[in-house]
């Protein structure tokens, strides 16, 4: 798994879509808090360095020039209306310079036109916005023009609106973090609402993620944390053996569940360390750990900091 910062750019042009951008960056922000946390980093970017006004009339400012930019692992570029009077011989140019200090070129909603334009999808597989499709597929003639959500090339990716970008971060955070990592940052945003309104919160909002029976020991765990269940009871709760406990964790979450079960109490123990002045020995109890040294020692060797050294960081931010 990952084990360098994993960082990316965001290209934004005037006309780009709210939810897409939050659809990305909202999961890379749950990506950062979860117990089992991944580093990641990111800058918005304009061509200029300037604010870029989104289709709601929502500005939002730029933390540099495309120009500006030295090295990312994906530079994302994301437009929506107003794509072809974006596509200038100026764009195009940067944009190709930009492309050889980045992983992978990804293109959101209608930035797979400019990705098209610049020369950088040629010979390839691609995608874009449904509305699009038929009028990239008549411009563009030396792509192949593919109907799925996303489409994973070597050096690119490209996908169409909001719900496909948010599809194409989870699986980028299951590739370099893990499926444990995709899976809870899915867990915060995929949600059945009458099935949330009568089974209370949780892994059961999930409508798309994780198996019925994963779902299930994953929202034992959840409900369980100041006073922790022993695997054998979360196995005869379900019920599967312990056996295909282990199975079932390792499978689709790449982790054992006692490991799983010791992150969500971690990261409830972090969220007091941010949160509240509890004293250690207080989040040790509240987190079902038997001490507060042993919650001390856990939680350095996870988060390879302590709880000192988070309340400073919070206080600093």
């Amino acid at each position: 798994m990952q084990k360098e910062p994993l960082h990316f750019c965001f290209l934004l042009f005037d006309g780009f879509s709210n939810m897409v951008l939050a659809s990305a960056l909202e999961p890379l922000r749950v990506a950062q808090q979860l117990p089992n946390s991944a580093e990641l980093t990111w800058d918005i970017l304009t061509l200029d360095g300037s604010p870029s006004l989104s289709s709601s009339g929502i500005e939002i400012a730029a933390q540099g020039s495309l120009q500006s930019m030295t090295r990312t692992d994906y530079l994302v570029v994301v437009s929506g209306y107003g794509i072809r009077e974006h596509t200038t011989k100026e764009a195009c140019s940067q944009l190709r310079r930009a492309a050889r200090r980045s992983g992978k070129v990804v293109g959101a909603d209608t930035g797979s036109w400019l990705m098209a334009a610049s020369g950088i999808l040629d010979g390839t597989a691609a995608t874009i916005h449904w509305q699009e499709m038929a009028a990239f597929e008549e411009t563009f003639h030396r792509i192949s023009v593919s109907q799925r959500r996303y489409v994973v090339e070597p050096a690119t990716i490209t996908c169409g609106g909001a719900s496909t970008v948010m599809e194409l971060i989870l699986h980028l955070l299951g590739e370099h973090f893990g499926p444990s990592v995709a899976f809870d940052v899915s867990n915060m945003f995929i949600f059945d609402v009458e099935r949330q309104h009568h089974l209370g919160r949780g892994p059961d909002r999930l409508k798309a993620a994780g198996s019925p029976k994963l779902k299930a020991a994953v929202d034992l765990m959840i409900r369980h944390v100041e006073f922790p269940m022993s695997l054998p009871e979360i196995a005869d709760s379900i019920p599967v053996s312990m056996r295909s406990l282990n199975r079932l964790f390792a499978r689709e979450l790449g982790l054992t569940p006692g490991k799983y079960y010791q992150l969500i109490r971690l990261g409830r123990a972090r969220e007091l360390a941010r949160e509240t002045d509890f004293p250690l020995a207080e989040i040790a109890l509240r987190t079902g750990f038997s001490s507060a040294s042993t919650l001390s020692r856990a939680f350095s060797s996870t988060y390879s900091m302590s709880f000192n050294e988070v309340r400073a960081k919070q206080k600093r931010e």
